[in-house]
């Protein structure tokens, strides 16, 4: 990994640092890789949510935006179940350098789970309850994440 962009990762990570409820994990031996939690936004369905996101940056970072990746099960026309990979234009065709893990944390991916696109799925299944059968579409997500919080309390 080049000089600059390790020290791009770097200072994306002294601004996550100053956000309160991210928990961020970060390993010197793999510096391209930072995870962290997600809080979904208040006032929507995702919002006793909390899911594990991984960012992987490339060597081309900033110029070229990291892989996002949900660790965790969410239910979202956008992110595919099975492996989280995250379909959003800003962070494939709309990308900019002036972009950081700040605003993927604090203002996209909020936005995607505040404002579903299901014209352009990954989860066909949850794109199509969304447009046909809202409350069902609700009821799987709220399900799930209380299925979620409940594991997350017995690990504990």
């Amino acid at each position: 990994m080049s000089n600059s962009v390790l020290k791009r990762i770097m200072k994306d990570l002294k601004c996550l640092r100053k956000i309160p409820d991210i928990d961020l994990k970060w390993n010197e031996e793999f510096p391209d890789i930072i995870e962290c939690s997600l809080r979904g936004p208040s006032d929507t369905i995702y919002s006793n949510g909390l899911w594990r996101i991984s960012l992987i940056f490339p060597e081309q970072y900033p110029f070229k935006s990291p892989s996002i990746g949900f660790k965790d099960k969410i239910y979202h026309p956008n992110i595919d179940y099975k492996s989280g990979s995250v379909c959003l234009n800003v962070l494939n065709e709309n990308w900019s350098p002036i972009y950081t893990a700040e605003h993927i944390l604090t203002t996209f991916l909020p936005q995607l789970l505040t404002y579903p696109n299901p014209d352009d799925p990954l989860n066909l299944d949850a794109a199509d309850l969304f447009l046909n059968d809202k409350e069902l579409f609700k009821s799987k997500v709220q399900n799930l994440i209380k299925n979620q919080n409940r594991d997350r309390l017995k690990k504990k």
